[in-house]
């Protein structure tokens, strides 16, 4: 049996191969695709081969990340997903896979494939909320209202801060900041003339200008989280940094995926968090989709992939 897989050959050159899968084993199984997501801040500098990394990028390069998909069929120890039901994992632009049972999520029926692709990377902003453990009445700053920045300031308010100010350049990405609970949604030359209004921030853009930014705009011994994966360009540590005796926190990914999930499908449903997918497109639309976004033509939050109804394809 084969599924399709979306490659990066080479920078700028992504292909649909076809590959075989492996037999299903007793504790895994078999999915097929209906839904995936474009990870626009981690995907695009594997396309584009400008991503930062401790070594030299090996080609071909898997894309994609999180998957919704049904499940077509179970090893015999499964146990807690049957055939026909809908899970969310993380393996990537494929039509199909063949899963450990101890990494798929299933999916409520109310809910949809939307928020359903949003729990893994809402698990990973949570890890690092964790981390620094903000309390109610603190006051924080999140850099910026991309997804990752709208996924922690969704996380920080469903966990009781008060208090939250985003920091965004784009003025219309400030409406949905504040829906999803921002207290303030500032230009950078908004923010408050003291350098020393919050105690915690959220570095979410790969950026050293922003991580910067945060440092300046931290009070003596605040906490500043780095979620961002750094696949732009390196963040430095300013005078404010040392002056100041700040505290670095970093945050890769996610604390526990099936307790986050547990919780977050229950808090999710009335959230708007659905309006972060601001751009839909179908999976074969994908090559032309990257290099769209690459050239900037289109700049949404987060780009949700539809797969037409297949069936896996034999020998």
């Amino acid at each position: 049996m084969q599924a399709r897989s979306l490659y990066v050959l080479a920078p700028k050159k992504v292909e649909w191969i076809a590959e075989e899968l492996p037999e299903l084993g007793v504790h895994e199984v078999l999915v097929q695709t209906t839904t995936g997501e474009s990870s626009i801040g981690s995907e695009l500098p594997r396309y584009s081969g400008t991503a930062r990394s401790s070594s030299l990028p090996k080609y071909p390069v898997m894309t994609g990340y999180e998957n919704v998909g049904t499940v077509l069929a179970r090893g015999s120890e499964v146990k807690r997903v049957h055939p026909g039901v809908q899970v969310v994992c993380f393996y990537g632009h494929r039509t199909h896979a063949v899963i450990p049972e101890s990494k798929v999520i299933r999916v409520p029926d109310e809910i949809s494939d939307e928020l359903a692709l949003l729990t893994i990377l809402t698990c990973d902003c949570a890890k690092g909320v964790r981390k620094v453990m903000p309390r109610p009445e603190e006051a924080v700053l999140v850099s910026a209202a991309g997804a990752i920045g709208l996924m922690t300031l969704f996380i920080l308010r469903a966990y009781g801060v008060l208090h939250v100010d985003v920091v965004e350049m784009e003025p219309q990405r400030h409406e949905l900041a504040r829906k999803l609970g921002a207290r303030r949604v500032l230009l950078p030359n908004e923010l408050p003339e003291s350098s020393e209004t919050y105690t915690v921030s959220f570095e979410c853009t790969s950026r050293n200008a922003a991580f910067a930014l945060l440092q300046w705009n931290l009070k003596p011994e605040g906490r500043l989280c780095v979620l961002a994966d750094g696949n732009y360009e390196p963040l430095q540590l300013t005078p404010a940094f040392h002056e100041k005796e700040l505290s670095l926190f970093a945050s890769s990914d996610g604390w526990n995926y099936q307790e986050h999930a547990a919780w977050f499908f229950q808090v999710a449903g009335q959230s708007g968090l659905e309006a972060l997918f601001e751009w839909r497109v179908s999976a074969q639309e994908l090559p032309d989709v990257f290099e769209r976004l690459v050239q900037g033509e289109m700049r949404p939050v987060k780009v949700l992939v539809s797969y037409e109804p297949q069936r896996a394809s034999g020998r």
